[in-house]
């Protein structure tokens, strides 16, 4: 019983480390395709989603704007197809801060995920099959 307990925790834990990386992931992921070119919400939701993410645009949407008040984003409005389309543009800091993160991060992506494993995680993986993808959700 005490077993099943420690595992239902650890198994919450890791839900809910899992579920803050891919929201910071995402939050990158936005600057780093608004550093490409101009971006909008719908150009967005298809990039994830060709990469087996979903996100609704109740998530998305809020993410824009809040990079948009940070300073990290401009937009503007632009007609397309009859339609209002707002296109989002990396700032100077928006370029600075994504700069940024790449250096700090990128030592620590090599380190965990591309680094070698510690010999007891190889040892128990020898044992039992694997499925190294993540679970192919956003939310």
């Amino acid at each position: 019983m005490l077993t099943d307990i420690c595992h239902i925790s650890t198994m919450l834990i890791s839900q809910q480390i899992h579920r803050d990386f891919i929201q910071g992931m995402l939050k990158i992921f936005v600057l780093h395709q608004a550093s490409l070119g101009p971006i909008y919400g719908n150009k967005m939701s298809k990039a994830l989603r060709a990469l087996g993410y979903q996100i609704s645009p109740g998530s998305l949407y809020p993410l824009l704007h809040t990079l948009e008040n940070s300073g990290l984003f401009h937009s503007r409005v632009r007609v397309f197809k009859g339609r209002l389309r707002k296109y989002y543009e990396l700032t100077e800091q928006g370029y600075l801060c994504l700069d940024a993160l790449r250096q700090d991060l990128g030592e620590l992506v090599k380190t965990v995920i591309l680094g070698p494993l510690p010999e007891f995680c190889s040892k128990s993986l020898d044992s039992k099959p694997t499925n190294n993808k993540l679970p192919l959700n956003a939310s």
